[in-house]
């Protein structure tokens, strides 16, 4: 089975506001219950079987899309912009599927929304590039969904790629942009935007940016799409990755996706 190791991860984060549940405190103790990030970020990604804890007395369990690392996150309540969570992965043999991007933001807004609330500002992804299949036409058949959104409404995202060789990568951005246009099938505007600006929408620094990273910007999109939610940050997550997967970017890199303060979450 092919994955990536420990020191080739991949990370993905969440970035918000959160506002714990008022009776959290009172079920947890009434429950024995000490549940975290780490946990419950397992739980969800079992129930879903993308990944399982390891045990020794059971068979490896067929079609996980992950291992799980570690997790984490920072719930403290007040007003700021937190990396409420984050989870990092060895990725499983990808049997010709992309990388798991709405998967794990799944697994990790699940667990958000089951202690709390939250708004939802940005998310980062420490992406594999090299590791990812073609998903031009998954990429395809999942822009339905997002047509299937209030036409009177939108909302700006910027997108950002930071890599270790900056430079070579920005010198490709016209390239670039045109792949993201050609995958563009939920009907988004895109263009280019200036690189290295202040990212508002996330607490930085974002896990994995310092450890694995030593990484600048490159180049960044101004996308314009239907709504603001977790399912939107990542299909502008996959639209990158697949652009620089279809530019023989073999590397990694470390993709964000903010919106202008106020934006409310949608679903």
């Amino acid at each position: 089975m092919r994955a990536i190791g420990l020191d080739d991860p991949m990370i993905l984060g969440l970035h918000g506001v959160f506002v714990r549940h008022p009776w959290i405190d009172q079920v947890s103790a009434g429950c024995d219950l000490d549940e975290d990030v780490f946990s419950l970020a397992i739980n969800r990604a079992a129930a879903y079987g993308w990944s399982f804890p390891l045990s020794s007395d059971r068979e490896e369990v067929r079609g996980q899309r992950w291992g799980h690392n570690d997790a984490d996150g920072d719930w403290t309540e007040d007003g700021s912009v937190r990396e409420l969570a984050w989870l990092q992965v060895e990725v499983e043999d990808l049997r010709g599927q992309r990388l798991p991007v709405l998967p794990m933001a799944t697994v990790l807004g699940d667990g958000l929304r089951r202690v709390g609330t939250f708004r939802l500002t940005g998310m980062h992804t420490l992406a594999p590039v090299h590791l990812a299949a073609d998903g031009s036409a998954e990429l395809r058949g999942a822009a339905a969904w997002f047509r299937l959104a209030d036409p009177h409404h939108g909302v700006d995202l910027t997108v950002e790629v930071s890599a270790r060789a900056p430079d070579r990568l920005a010198a490709r951005a016209p390239e670039i942009l045109d792949l993201v246009r050609e995958r563009n099938w939920a009907g988004t505007g895109i263009e280019t935007a200036p690189a290295g600006r202040p990212r508002d929408g996330l607490a930085e620094p974002a896990e994995g940016e310092i450890r694995y990273g030593g990484m600048r910007p490159a180049l960044a999109l101004r996308c314009r799409a239907p709504e603001w939610s977790l399912n939107v940050a990542a299909w502008a997550t996959d639209l990158l990755v697949d652009a620089l997967r279809a530019a023989r970017t073999a590397e990694r890199v470390l993709i964000t996706v903010t919106v202008p303060a106020g934006e409310p979450q949608g679903g």
